[in-house]
């Protein structure tokens, strides 16, 4: 009888194909346009160790009637950002054609420190709009756009820490 280490060695290797480089987008050269509206889910920074004077800092940041947007541009691509004021989010606008869809995924040094959800531009869910309902520490999102013509929506980078002023981090955008 053989050892399974050796069963292994003779089966045939199979090697994953190394990742596709996505190419890099500059934030600094995309167009700012108008955000969704203020969503109206709780501060996910509000609770436990959150101090009294962060928190009220943070809801006046973060009142206003749409959140900071840029659009983004058409494909797959990687995007260098980081977390500019103290309101704590961001929003990526993007095009969706008819039955398109995309994976949005976020990467930084402290991941479970963001969220990521798809929103439309009245800064609420519609069908299609896949998130992730349990927080799992994997700031992640997807669209699925179910309708005949093509739609607008936006992906928001959302912290659940008060202070995240300059912390770095990584979007990558799947298309399908």
């Amino acid at each position: 009888m053989l050892p399974i280490a050796s069963l292994l060695l003779l089966a045939p290797s199979q090697t994953a194909a190394p990742p596709q480089q996505l190419p890099e987008v500059d934030v600094k050269t995309l167009p700012g346009v108008p955000g969704p509206l203020v969503p109206r889910y709780p501060d996910p920074a509000r609770g436990p160790g959150t101090s009294r004077m962060e928190a009220m800092l943070r809801a006046r940041a973060r009142r206003g009637v749409n959140i900071p947007a840029v659009a983004l541009p058409s494909g797959s691509f990687q995007l260098k950002d980081h977390i500019s004021d103290s309101s704590g989010w961001k929003a990526y606008r993007l095009e969706v054609p008819a039955g398109g869809g995309f994976k949005v995924r976020l990467h930084g040094t402290h991941e479970g420190w963001f969220l990521v959800k798809v929103l439309n531009r009245w800064g609420t869910l519609e069908e299609g709009m896949l998130q992730n309902r349990i927080p799992t520490g994997n700031p992640e999102a997807s669209y699925k756009n179910p309708k005949a013509t093509p739609t607008t929506v936006y992906v928001v980078v959302d912290t659940t820490e008060t202070d995240v002023q300059g912390e770095a981090y990584t979007l990558t955008v799947m298309r399908n």
